[in-house]
């Protein structure tokens, strides 16, 4: 049949060859029906060359067809987006039973198969990144996990995945979460992990990029920032709820950050609450550490949303390190500051990663629950 004109049994306009052109081009020459990707121009037991495409219509090219329509069919008969490169079982499928696979549905595979393809082809030049899921159970008892498909969408456009399963490292340990020993155990097996999985992975690859997914205990990850440092390179990510993503959710600043000093008494020794996901009250520190003065930095929009960008992490960051300047200045004589956190995986992991041992007093974190106590001590 020649493009341009009507077939029989009241059809439309068969596609030009330049829009079949395109449809194997966008499908990458494979089958669009979702988790099929079968190569269409190969022979699967022959290996031979051999076209086996089916163009397959969504909207059908007849209105008494699969989804035909009495005014749209002709329409979209020759339209690229009604079209779709199939293999001939799912060609075969789709029409059988076209009240399961609805306009919709095709549509949704056709957009997914070819935004796919084209993510590929963009990230064909772009700079890899290894992808490092840290997990640990939050309070000792809920089991956490990293969607590895989830942190591959996330670093995209910017970077592609080094590898197809990444470094993946969990630490737990059986005894009480509120224990010393509990905290002692958890971060000799976070360095052992660490030195055996992401330091040997630099030894191959010295200037290898790693993209952070952590989900644990905010001591913890803030102990995984102290050991990778500001010298290896990095991209942090944290996981938002709604949406259900580790995309970052803006690309600019939405949030601010403030520090307070509150003097209660003459001395020199120093807390600093982070009161960013929620309030901190100050009788909840005082209760377990007599701190003669605090520090608070509060974020001016507190919840889990308290940073949404790259941008409000910096911002965060730099609001952190000017306490702690203040602090080194005023009381030089201090060896230790006790931190008691209400922050997202972002800021703890900043939190270790900007350490600076040797200018700045050591930092005993605190953990909440049901009350803080204390667990890592970082530096020193």
């Amino acid at each position: 049949m020649v493009s341009g004109t009507k077939k029989k049994n009241n059809r439309g306009l068969s596609p030009s060859p330049l829009t079949i052109h395109m449809l194997c081009a966008h499908a990458a020459g494979r089958c669009q029906f979702v988790g099929c990707n079968k190569i269409l121009f190969t022979d699967a037991i022959t290996w031979e060359d051999f076209n086996n495409t089916n163009i397959a219509h969504i909207v059908a090219s007849s209105p008494n067809g699969p989804r035909g329509d009495a005014v749209r069919s002709h329409k979209l008969s020759q339209s690229l987006d009604n079209l779709m490169l199939m293999c001939m079982d799912h060609h075969k499928l789709i029409d059988t039973y076209p009240e399961k696979y609805t306009e919709e549905i095709l549509i949704e595979m056709k957009q997914k198969h070819e935004q796919e393809i084209l993510n590929l082809c963009e990230g064909m030049n772009m700079e890899s990144s290894e992808i490092f899921m840290f997990t640990s159970p939050i309070k000792g008892e809920i089991s956490v996990n990293v969607n590895f498909v989830q942190a591959v969408q996330a670093i995209r456009p910017r970077k592609k995945a080094e590898s197809t399963h990444g470094i993946s490292i969990n630490v737990e340990a059986a005894s009480d979460y509120q224990s010393q020993f509990y905290w002692s155990e958890v971060k000799k097996q976070l360095q052992t992990k660490f030195n055996c999985l992401v330091k040997s992975a630099l030894s191959i690859q010295p200037n290898l990029h790693f993209s952070v997914f952590p989900i644990a205990p905010i001591p913890l990850i803030a102990e995984l920032g102290n050991l990778m440092g500001d010298k290896i390179r990095i991209d942090i990510y944290q996981k938002s709820r709604v949406p259900d993503t580790w995309k970052w959710q803006s690309d600019v600043v939405t949030n601010s950050f403030n520090v307070e000093r509150r003097i209660n008494q003459v001395g020199s020794r120093v807390a600093i609450i982070l009161s960013l996901t929620a309030e901190i009250a100050l009788e909840r520190v005082t209760n377990v550490f007599d701190a003669d003065v605090i520090y608070i930095i509060r974020a001016e929009r507190t919840g889990v949303d308290c940073i949404l960008s790259e941008a409000d992490l910096s911002g965060f960051w730099h609001k952190y390190q000017e306490a702690c300047d203040e602090i080194r200045n005023t009381y030089s004589e201090i060896e230790e500051i006790c931190v008691f956190p209400a922050i997202p995986v972002s800021a703890a992991f900043e939190l270790g990663r900007r350490y600076m041992p040797g200018v700045y007093p050591k930092l005993k974190i605190y953990e909440d629950n049901n009350g803080f106590f204390e667990t890592l001590t970082i530096g020193g």
